[in-house]
């Protein structure tokens, strides 16, 4: 029985394009309890509005955040939605923290395989360090951080890979609002 709704939110400016990013969105979206914002769709013009956004967040248990990994950061519209919906006085602040205790999950795409994400790697350092930015955000709005999931070599991957990556989004999402996968 679903207890906890989750606000998926789709962060590719070209869904269609990512073939990692639509399987996973479609994955995600599929899920009892999920309710999905693709931002490139709701804000064409790339000006999010703030006060619509915290409406939606407002009922979420979590927020997941389904996104290609660009230049070491998501991509430009997330910063904007982040900007404009997680303001002072509503996300921190002394008197009101509305997303405290809501968690934070980043389920990430990167074309390169995880030994890239290495500090011998061509990128230095593994992926997760490069997330510091959202992890600081979460802890600075009182979030719980989630581990988070990350999909390796996401041109080259497998269907089978792909596939198997979809189904643990599935279920992480799953597990989060309190559904039961069965097995699925």
């Amino acid at each position: 029985m679903m207890t906890n709704p989750v606000l998926f939110v789709l962060a590719h400016p070209d869904l269609t394009s990512s073939r990692a990013n639509k399987a996973l969105a479609a994955a995600g979206t599929g899920v009892p309890g999920v309710t999905t914002l693709d931002l490139y769709s709701e804000y064409p013009d790339l000006f999010v509005d703030g006060f619509a956004e915290k409406r939606r967040i407002a009922p979420a248990c979590a927020i997941v955040i389904q996104m290609p990994i660009f230049w070491y950061g998501g991509p430009g519209l997330l910063k904007e939605w982040m900007d404009r919906t997680f303001t002072a006085g509503w996300a921190y602040g002394p008197d009101d923290r509305k997303v405290a205790g809501k968690s934070l999950l980043l389920s990430m795409t990167t074309a390169s395989d995880s030994g890239a994400w290495s500090p011998t790697g061509i990128h230095g350092a593994p992926v997760i360090e490069y997330m510091k930015p959202f992890q600081q955000f979460a802890a600075f709005c009182g979030m719980t951080w989630l581990e988070p999931l990350v999909f390796y070599a996401a041109r080259t991957a497998s269907k089978a890979a792909l596939d198997a990556h979809a189904k643990t989004l599935a279920a992480r999402l799953a597990e989060l609002t309190g559904e039961q996968t069965n097995g699925q």
